[in-house]
């Protein structure tokens, strides 16, 4: 496809330009498997062995992309795990031991948006490696700082891991975009997007064992290991990957503009920020609301909840095979239908006291908010010119950064001017409300 050089024209036709290009590349990716010459060559028949190899070098980078970004979101989270001991062995508010956390998520928003302008712009997999690097620095950093009890040395090396964020996130899903057939592109994305609850499952579970077993110090640093192999895999794994867009002409600044204030990826942005804040609302809130209300122990809490993030590994899965094979690969029902459903199952967990009713609903409603999660990156690309696929990446992991940065905090307020759940759970039901809403009125990239 010929890179039009102004997405005015782009918004002008509508969502015809980004199917016509989608259903170009499928045809092309297509002939590059089976297509087999007529002048009797017998080498044609290697052309279906070469598909398969072709196919697996693909699903290689997945899961090169995959263990990288894990390993980053365990390093994001472990320390919420073991809160109170780094308030104690620092003397810091549990306040401050939280920012411990929330920097990187704040990081995450400021350095979302250049870093994906970056990405359309220059040799993705080297970005990612580099990055990689830079999160190695900053485990091997936040580990010494921690060694020294030096909470503003620790919260600068976090801030530094907060900057690899975007970079790995949106960089991964940009190779993985531009690698993989519209066909099955969505599907992809959202085996990528499990790396996300998995590496949140082994920061909660593996972060309070290691720091009373080796010391708190510890799990900073563990993580540097498994980020300097996931690192040197990805790259060994990513060598096929077209490190740029396959476009003649780079994205021009006005590109740029026009793709960060569209309409359509505003929108999908904005759900990006609604289903991040229920779901980090959850992570953050219910160990404490159901040791509070519940009278359960904190350790049976936490197992109790981490329910909620691993039941991302099956929904952001299939969120992509759902759309691809089921609803014809549109976007906006799949999302209509994870808010909607994930409003009633909110309000049940809200009102009721029976533990086994309120497992039962925690468990569906990380099913069905994380089945939205899933489908949101493809969703938001295949909204803008492939040239800046990155920027409009970077937009939707910027408002995701953003609701994850700020619901702990507005639900903190609530609780605490409230002295109760009542106001934080309407906090809950308003934003799945809202999110049902946009999605119902969305954009359909896809139409049937």
């Amino acid at each position: 496809m010929a890179h039009d050089g102004d997405l005015l024209a782009f918004e002008a036709t509508g969502l015809d330009h980004g199917s016509q290009y989608r259903r170009a590349r499928e045809n092309s990716h297509r002939s590059l498997d089976y297509e087999c010459p007529s002048n009797g060559d017998t080498s044609a028949l290697l052309q279906p062995a070469a598909g398969r190899w072709y196919m697996n070098r693909k699903w290689l980078l997945v899961g090169g992309g995959w263990l990288l970004a894990a390993v980053l979101n365990a390093y994001i989270i472990v320390p919420a795990s073991f809160f109170s001991i780094i308030a104690a062995q620092l003397s810091i508010s549990s306040t401050a031991a939280s920012w411990i956390v929330s920097v990187m998520f704040g990081v995450g928003v400021i350095a979302s948006v250049p870093a994906g302008i970056a990405l359309d712009r220059v040799d993705n997999r080297r970005a990612i490696t580099i990055a990689a690097g830079a999160l190695v620095v900053s485990c091997l950093w936040g580990w010494s700082a921690a060694r020294t009890g030096s909470y503003w040395s620790l919260l600068a090396a976090r801030a530094l891991g907060g900057v690899t964020f975007p970079i790995i996130w949106t960089g991964c899903m940009n190779l993985i975009g531009r690698t993989f057939d519209p066909a099955t592109q969505a599907t992809a994305i959202g085996v990528f997007t499990t790396s996300a609850p998995a590496g949140f499952a082994v920061g909660q579970l593996s972060g309070s064992l290691l720091a009373s077993q080796l010391g708190w110090t510890v799990p900073f640093g563990v993580f540097a290991v498994p980020a300097a192999l996931a690192g040197g895999l990805f790259w060994v794994t990513s060598r096929h990957a077209p490190a740029r867009s396959d476009e003649s002409s780079p994205p021009r600044l006005a590109d740029f503009r026009h793709v960060l204030t569209n309409s359509h990826v505003q929108s999908v942005a904005v759900m990006g920020f609604l289903a991040y804040s229920v779901y980090v609302f959850f992570n953050s809130w219910m160990p404490t609301y159901l040791t509070d209300q519940l009278g359960l122990s904190l350790a049976a809490s936490g197992i109790l909840v981490a329910a909620f993030p691993a039941m991302g590994v099956l929904s952001r899965s299939g969120s992509g095979f759902i759309s691809d094979w089921f609803l014809t690969q549109r976007r906006r029902p799949l999302v209509t239908v994870a808010f909607g459903a994930a409003l009633p199952l909110v309000a049940v967990i809200a009102l009721s006291e029976v533990l086994a009713v309120l497992v039962v609903c925690l468990v569906l409603a990380g099913l069905f908010v994380q089945l939205g999660i899933g489908i949101l990156y493809t969703y938001v690309q295949e909204l803008v010119d492939p040239t800046v696929g990155a920027t409009a990446l970077a937009a939707l992991t910027m408002m995701c950064s953003l609701g994850s940065f700020t619901a702990p905090v507005v639900t903190g307020f609530l609780i605490e001017q409230t002295e109760g759940y009542v106001a934080a759970f309407g906090y809950a039901l308003l934003i799945v409300a809202v999110g049902a809403v946009l999605a119902y009125r969305g954009p359909e990239p896809n139409p049937s």
